[in-house]
């Protein structure tokens, strides 16, 4: 099978066998990467390790309580696009991802779209072949579970991408109000393997994650990889088509009870599946 061609929007946002296909399977066997701990505070990537997943096809998740939902999205206006073009990505697609965080947020205020990445292997492969490589494609997919943000990188990431915009004063005052970061993740053909997984909301404890620094020429990243825990509970959405999209919370600065985070990964079918 060919991999699905996909493309992920971080978006900030301020608020003031085969028995059947995986599409009608209710639960699915796959393999996620993990991290364990050595002791002293240290870890090492401990391999893979099988999980269930369950269809998100047959419940209804929703942002605030979940951290993620799955959406429709007008795809066909990008038809005739060059989508792994950085510029006309940027110019096509960033509309489409703002419409429908206004869908999912009516009570925003302000919407931010500021990046995206395009992940397909082998054209990555073949684009390094040829001595260069489209700006923001990904070489391959990210197995390891992880989420974008901690509690301190939200803050401090909403802090620099405001600076060139807006005095001191007007940073402030906004990141005092509630905000979040947002990524809207969708497929430019139907997703036949590679999917993507995410961890419910309430099932995530503050001893799940571990935090993980990134130091860039111009500022200090910060993420959370994740610990293996029996009490996740991973769900996917199978054969995801163009037209589909995935938006899921990476940081959310309120603290009132509702979702904050969504934990993810992309995983690896395994040939054992529960149907």
């Amino acid at each position: 099978m060919a991999h699905s061609d996909c493309i992920c929007f971080p978006i900030q946002r301020f608020l003031a066998s085969m028995p059947r296909s995986p599409m009608h399977r209710r639960t699915d066997m796959l393999e996620q990467r993990q991290m364990a701990s050595v002791g002293d505070g240290q870890y090492k990537d401990d391999g893979k390790r099988k999980c269930f997943v369950v269809n998100g096809r047959y419940r209804c998740h929703n942002l605030e309580t979940h951290g993620f939902a799955l959406m429709r999205l007008p795809l066909q206006r990008t038809q005739g696009h060059d989508l792994f073009n950085y510029l006309v990505a940027s110019k096509v697609l960033y509309p489409l991802a703002e419409d429908v965080l206004r869908r999912a947020f009516p009570s925003s205020t302000k919407i931010l779209v500021f990046d995206h990445i395009a992940r397909n292997d082998a054209r990555y492969k073949n684009e390094a072949a040829a001595g260069e490589v489209t700006k923001m494609l990904a070489s391959s997919y990210a197995f390891a579970a992880h989420g974008d943000y901690t509690v301190r990188s939200g803050f401090s990431r909403a802090r620099s991408l405001l600076e060139p915009h807006e005095d001191e004063g007007r940073i402030e005052a906004a990141i005092q109000q509630r905000f979040a970061f947002v990524n809207v993740w969708l497929p430019l053909k139907k997703v036949e393997r590679d999917p993507l997984g995410l961890i419910e909301w309430s099932s995530q404890r503050p001893q799940d994650v571990v935090s993980i620094k990134f130091i860039y020429p111009h500022r200090t990243g910060e993420i959370y990889r994740v610990l293996p825990s029996d009490q996740h509970r991973w769900v996917y959405y199978p054969d995801m088509t163009p037209g589909e999209c995935l938006i899921f919370k990476v940081f959310d600065s309120a603290t009132d009870g509702r979702s904050r985070f969504s934990l993810h990964a992309a995983f690896q079918a395994s040939p054992t599946c529960v149907v």
